[in-house]
Formats: C-alpha cells, structure tokens, sequence
C-alpha cells in the first residue's frame, strides 16, 4: 500500500544549530511533537479520498473527521457514498451521514480510517457527483463553505479559527473592515499547527492586509490575534475578479504544502481584471513573497498585459521573490502556470506563492475604475487545448521514501520467472545481494508486496531458476512468502559464465506447463528477470522474438565497482527494463513489475499516449477499430459489449492521429468515423467524462441543425477536422479500452 509521507516523524541526526534552518528547525519540532502525541490535520480532495484513502493502510489520530460539499444543497449521488465510511474503533458513520452533520468526533484513541463496501464505484466530478473535502482535524473548526456565486457575510474575532472550503477550488475574501492593532494570518490546510499541515501563507496587519483575496486552493484557515475583529464576505470564484474601485490591493494566493488539487485542472487557475478606461493605461505593481515552485511540476506564475484587441502588450513569469511594475489599458491576467496531473496522482507540491498586486491610474487627474461585476458579456480567456495526462497505468514511486504512490503491489498480476546467475560472473557478495532482493519481493512482516495466494483476485506466480552449466529449478511458479533462497545456491566454481539462450529455455518451459495447470492465465503477461553479470555473447532471435510477442525480459546487470556495463546485457532487455543500479531499492524492481502489468490483450493495439517511458506502451490506452458503419448509438453499444470499452475521445492531434491509422487498415476507404463526442441539451459531452476543452472543427461547424449531435472526423481533410452529422448515420469508429494493469484485468 502507498505510505503516507504526511504523517511520518522525520529521522535527524546531531548537527551544528547553524546549519539547520528555520524550516528545518520547525519540521524536527514538529517530529517530536508527533512522537509525544500531537495530532495530525489533514485535507483531502474527492479524488485523493477516491485514489489514496479508502481501505488503505492509511489512519490518522485527530480528534474530528470532517465532511465538506461543494454546495449546501448537495446535488451529488449519494448511494455511492452510503458503502463509504469513516471509522475510529466504535465510531462509524457513512459519508452520506456525514454529509448531514459535517464533522464527527472519535471516543478512544483508535485512529480514523476510511473503509468502503466493495465494489466502489464513484467518480469524482461527474453529473451525479459534485466534489468532496475531506478534512482531518485536531479542535472542531468553524466551517465556512464557499459556494458558486453565493456570496456570504463573515466576522472573525480573536480564538476563532475559521476554515473557509471550495471542494472544487478557486474563492474569494473581500475585506469590509478589519480593527485592532495585531495580525491576520493566512494558512493553507486546516489542523493546529506545523506538524497538522496547516502552514502558514502570509501575516498582514489591519492597514496592510487586502482588500480582496483570491485563492486557488480548496481548503484556507483564516485567524485574527487577540483584540482584533475582522469583517468580509466570501464566495467561490473561478475566473473573473473584478474591482472597484481602483486604489484597492488585491493578494492571489496558492499553496500545494496541504494539497494541490489545482493541478487536477491548470486550465482553471486564472485571475482576470478588466478595465473600462476607453484605452487609458492602468499601472499594476506586482511582488510575489513567499514564492516558491516545486521543480517537479515546472510550475511559474505568468502575468499578461492585453489591450482592447486582446494582442500582448507584455508577458512575465514569475519563478522566485521578485517585483515588477507594467501597464494596460484592457485585460490583466493572473495564470497559474503547472504541469497536469492525473487524479489518481493528486498529494502534495512544494508550491507556494502569495502575489500582491495594486493598481493605479496612468495619466494626472484621471478616475478610472475597473468595471464591476455584470452580467453584460465581456471577451473571454482567449481559449487553449489543454491536453490530459493519460489515465492508465500510474506506477510512480514518491519521492522521499521511494514507495508506490497511487499503485498497490499486492494486486499485480503476473507470471516471472527468476533467472539466478550463479556462475563466476556473479560472485558470491552480488549473488547474496540477488537473494535477499528476490526475498524481498514477497514481504515481510509488516505487509506483503507482491501476493502469489492463488485464490486471490489479483496474484503473481513467481518461478526461480538457478543457472550456470545448467539450469535448475528451484521452484516451478510456486515461490511463496514463506520460502527463502538464501542457503539453497552457490557459486558454481570453474563456469565462468551462463548460456542466457538456455535459461530462457528453461524459462518458458516453465511457463507452457504453468499454463496446462492454470489455462485461466493464458492472457497474463509473461517476464523473465534476469538477475545476472555474464556477457550473452550468443543469437538472441528467440528470445527477441518472444519480446515481440508480448512478453518482457528485464535485466538487472549485477556490475562490480568499476566493471564496464555489459552491452550485450542491454540488447537481451526489453526497451526500457535494463537496470544496473537498482540492488539499493527492492520497490525500483516492483516498479517495473507494474509497469510491464500495464499492456493490451492481442486483439487490441496500444497508444501510449504522451508518455515517453519505453517501458510503458499502453498508458494512453487500448484500441480496438470496428470497420461496419453503424448508427453513434450502437457503436457505443458495441464498445460496451466488446469489454467496457468507449467509442474513442479525441484530446489532441496526435491521439486523432494515431485512431485514424487504426482506421486506414481496416477500413481505408471510409472517408468519416465517429468519435465520442456527442451533443445532449446541457451541451457537448466526451464519452470518457472528460472536461477537456480541445477541439477541431472544420470551417462552419458545428452544424445549427437540430439532427447534428453526434462528432465525425473528416478524413479526407490533412487536418482531420471534425464535423457534426445525423447520430442515425452509419460510420465506423474506433473503440478505447483501459489496458490491463496493477488492479485491472479487463
């Protein structure tokens, strides 16, 4: 299971005072507090509580539970919820119940996890399902919920602490007056404290602090020091903040050290400010601090100047501390700049930026205002494609612990067979090393990693051959937790070197007779590993031909300090799965077990998306073309019915791209295939739930007529443009599958 790196006390050694930081001085604080027994705050979007909470190992010893929609009046399905429960010893109570009470409170010291009735089956932000927060929290705090254009009133006094949450991202505060001679403080996350992951943003005194405050994040504490009292009112915002008048300060604020849900969607984090100065110029002065990006995501604030024809009349990035002062006379935007993310991979970020600007006037005598809020239509964001990180096949490993982030090894499913060098090209301290690394592949008491209980839903067969002048069997698919290879191999003395042709041999002897017991494993992925330093200095066409067809060799080159890498040892490994220094981390190994888990059956043809690993050539999914031209609604009938599959969606031009080619060899004479994309009276709508906004209409589509509601692509057309027809016509499509995968056998 994934561990959680929120909630572990750090380990530190003795080192001189002057070399740890003020930072590093509060995380080891923060350590100790933990170890006495300071609780932990957490918040938690929909889809991390989706991706990374339920029934995991994951547990978290606070007081309170809370459970925040994204609107009072809760539009979302609730039957999903019902089978989803909050737990701490005696206490338990369903995420429907929740909802109505918003936050509980645990009798003992039992930690709180969160457990679900399987199967689960829910997504986050869909038309039955409107976005969660999920928040863990060690005092009961004052709940302020920021709906969609419902603006509220708030007065905050000293001892208060007051969360304000958007499930959904994206608010803003306008002050109304704020008294008193102390400080309004700022956190991102919720909790008491450091070491609960509520962390400070910013302090402000009464005379400094903003006038309005935009933050895209879903959950901000907001506290006054004592004798203070501060007045404003709050909504959630998405695009637009629009001022008046204009001498007012304004703060854009965003933090991923709690959560960093705004890289779900980075399309959406933008603030706008307009001006109806008939051409005038408006000077803003910006100072970013703190400002911190986390290189990890490549993320940047970025500040354009437009004028009234929306051309840029200037364009900053912002990537650290810094001031900068630019005019317009039109539009002034915002953009937070970073790299999308798959929701199943939403945790933390070390972003952390908050952007104060102010406005005035260019020119003498002059009273500009910016225009306030209207429902008269204005020029939009200038639209851009965003593309989507594929969903499919997520084996990441965090970065401080190495673990699986997103991913649960015991539900790999697999059929590997270990090749042991025992020859002289291994020696005896690398050929200890193999054995306690295969040993560890199993587990320990602690937990299992990879499960070989056959009666599992999700399990791997483990073989093991130790080979030097020949090879021998030391178990047949049937390696269990319990069983050690320490002890059973030595180094062979006077054969210096191992036939990799022959314990590939040996190997898929293993594998044709574990398929006459188990013909149910017949489309489960094949993998030799050879754990080995001999040269194969010999025709590898066989086992070239069996990486062809499916199967994965990796290689894991067990080199001297100082030995040369052997480069006959890189062409026996499949692309990507040749490795000569992973020994240091047993998971590094399980990586590359769940990615060669992520693959297509035979029938269907892999598209790997945007990925770039060679290893992985099935994130961006399967494919299946269906050459008989069928009505929209059974072509997505026929994809239902061929295993869950969608007619495909088209997200950019290289996926339009690779479908189409797909199309060309079975149907090469059609001139038009449907896509999922079909019209409804809310709208267009991907097939795949997707809300992303690329697009390729030909010239004068889409058609007004009130039959065309279901996307074709042109193919006669270079562009591939796409074009609105009658749903009843016959065309082709092409239909997309998830690939098999850690947790997925379709």
């Amino acid at each position: 299971k994934r561990h959680d790196t929120r909630h572990l006390a750090p380990r530190f050694s003795f080192r001189s005072s002057h070399a740890i930081s003020t930072m590093r001085t509060l995380e080891i604080l923060c350590g100790l507090f933990i170890i006495v027994g300071c609780a932990e705050a957490f918040v938690f979007s929909c889809e991390e509580s989706q991706h990374k909470l339920i029934n995991s190992k994951l547990a978290y010893s606070t007081q309170y539970v809370c459970l925040v929609p994204s609107d009072e009046h809760f539009a979302g399905d609730v039957k999903p919820l019902k089978r989803i429960y909050a737990q701490a010893g005696s206490v338990s109570m369903s995420f429907a119940d929740l909802l109505n009470v918003t936050c509980i409170k645990r009798t003992t010291k039992d930690p709180w996890r969160i457990v679900a009735d399987l199967p689960v089956k829910f997504k986050c932000r869909n038309n039955h399902f409107t976005g969660l927060a999920l928040i863990f929290t060690s005092s009961l705090p004052h709940i302020n919920l920021a709906e969609l254009n419902v603006t509220k009133n708030r007065t905050i006094t000293a001892g208060e602490d007051h969360l304000f949450v958007s499930p959904l991202t994206g608010m803003r505060i306008r002050k109304h007056e704020c008294t008193g001679s102390g400080n309004v403080s700022v956190y991102t996350g919720a909790g008491s404290g450091i070491c609960e992951k509520r962390i400070l943003m910013k302090s402000w005194r009464c005379a400094d602090l903003p006038d309005r405050i935009f933050a895209f994040d879903n959950v901000i504490t907001l506290r006054v020091d004592s004798g203070m009292e501060l007045t404003m009112d709050y909504e959630r915002q998405y695009i637009d903040l629009n001022l008046t008048p204009l001498d007012q300060r304004v703060a854009v604020i965003s933090s991923g050290r709690s959560d960093n849900l705004p890289m779900l969607n980075p399309s959406s984090n933008y603030v706008s400010y307009q001006s109806w100065m008939k051409g005038e110029d408006i000077i803003v002065s910006a100072s970013c601090a703190p400002c911190t990006f986390d290189p990890k995501y490549e993320s940047s604030l970025r500040l354009t100047a437009y004028d009234q024809f929306w051309s840029i009349r200037s364009q900053e990035s912002i990537l650290n501390e810094s001031s900068l002062t630019r005019s317009f006379n039109f539009n002034f935007y915002v953009e937070y700049i970073t790299t999308a993310i798959a929701a199943e991979d939403l945790w933390e970020s070390q972003d952390n930026f908050v952007l104060e600007l102010s406005f005035r006037a260019a020119a003498e005598g002059s009273t500009p205002r910016l225009i306030e809020k209207t429902d008269a239509p204005f020029p939009t964001k200038p639209a851009t494609a965003m593309k989507e990180i594929d969903a499919y096949c997520g084996c990441e490993l965090d970065r401080k612990f190495g673990m699986p982030e997103g991913w649960d090894p015991t539900e790999i499913w697999l059929d590997v067979v270990i090749v042991l060098d025992t020859s002289e090209a291994m020696g005896e301290q690398s050929l200890g090393d193999a054995s306690s690394l295969i040993d560890s592949f199993f587990g320990s008491d602690d937990g299992d990693v990879l499960t070989t209980d056959q009666n599992a839903e999700f399990y791997t067969r483990v073989g093991l051959i130790a080979m030097s002048d020949k090879a021998e069997i030391l178990y047949n698919l049937n390696m269990t937790k319990a069983d050690k290879v320490g002890g059973k191999t030595l180094v062979k003395k006077g054969i210096t070197k191992i036939n990799v042709v022959d314990a590939f041999d040996a190997a898929l002897n293993m594998f044709n007779d574990g398929l006459k017991s188990k013909p149910d494993r017949g489309s489960t992925r094949q993998v030799v590993y050879y754990m080995t330093d001999s040269d194969p200095k010999t025709d590898l066409g066989p086992i070239n031909q069996f990486k062809v067809s499916q199967g994965i060799i990796i290689v894991n080159n067990f080199i001297e300090r100082g030995e040369i890498e052997r480069p006959g040892l890189k062409e026996l490994a499949s692309d990507g799965y040749y490795y000569s220094d992973i020994q240091d981390n047993y998971m590094k190994t399980i990586q590359l077990f769940c990615k060669a888990n992520c693959y297509c059956i035979p029938a269907k043809d892999p598209y790997n998306g945007r990925s770039t690993d060679p290893a992985v050539k099935a994130s961006g999914g399967c494919f299946h073309a269906a050459p008989i031209g069928v009505p929209f609604s059974k072509a997505r009938s026929n994809c239902v019915n061929q295993g869950g599959g969608l007619i495909a969606s088209i997200h950019d031009e290289e996926k339009a791209e690779f479908v189409q080619r797909l199309m060309a060899q079975v149907a090469p004479k059609s001139s038009y295939f449907w896509i999922g994309y079909s019209k409804s009276d809310a709208g267009w709508n991907w097939e795949d739930e997707s809300t992303n906004s690329y697009t390729n209409w030909d010239t004068d589509e889409t058609s007004t007529a009130s039959i065309a509601r279901c996307a074709y692509i042109d193919t006669t057309s270079p562009g591939l443009y796409w074009g609105a027809g009658n749903c009843n016509t016959g065309f082709p499509s092409v239909c997309e599958f998830a690939p098999c995968s850690v947790g997925n056998k379709n």
